[in-house]
């Protein structure tokens, strides 16, 4: 594998994941002044997630976790873009950096899931006409929310299956040029 075409992926790599971060940090901004509707009163998505008896501490916790997750995958792609735009790293060590690279993302992202997966199992109290819901439910029933949290948390899950699969890839480039260098080592003794 040459070592040109594999700092440009990591530099699109990082690049994809600088985008994608922003625009999820963005989205989550956005989702905080989403208006709740519970029988012809609205509360703000951030006032119902911060301060309201409807979602339980849980709930919040997860919710902020959610966001300093968002947050380290932001950090995660300033690494990756750096590290592709020094290009100081030798062969044989930016691929096994690859590897780790590779494997943290993965790591990462399924802890990031998990925080959604709870955050949307998470159970809402709200007023009798509405009842008990899950969080996610709440987000998709058009009698309490607008179209729009429903969009940005299927881009929520969609950007965090996108990070596993591309963690995947990363690991096996990473695999697959330390065997050719080792390969190549072999062959000159």
């Amino acid at each position: 594998m040459d070592h040109k075409k594999i700092i440009k992926f990591l530099w699109i790599t990082g690049l994809i994941f600088i985008i994608l971060s922003v625009i999820e940090i963005a989205f989550i901004i956005l989702l905080n002044f989403v208006e709740f509707d519970l029988n012809e009163s609205s509360i703000l998505l951030s006032e119902f997630i911060y301060g309201s008896s409807y979602i339980s501490l849980t709930g919040t916790v997860l919710w902020l976790f959610c966001i300093i997750s968002m947050v380290l995958f932001l950090i995660f792609g300033l690494f990756i873009f750096k590290t592709a735009r020094t290009n100081t790293i030798e062969s044989k060590s930016m691929a096994k950096l690859m590897i780790v690279v590779g494997m943290v993302i993965l790591l990462g992202a399924f802890i990031k899931m998990n925080y959604l997966v709870l955050l949307g199992k998470t159970t809402l109290f709200f007023p009798p006409p509405v009842g008990i819901v899950t969080f996610q439910t709440a987000l998709f029933r058009p009698d309490i929310t607008p179209l729009m949290p429903a969009i940005f948390w299927i881009y929520f899950t969609s950007v965090n299956c996108f990070l596993m699969i591309i963690s995947l890839i990363i690991t096996a480039f990473g695999i697959k040029w330390t065997l050719d260098i080792e390969q190549l080592e072999s062959k000159d003794k």
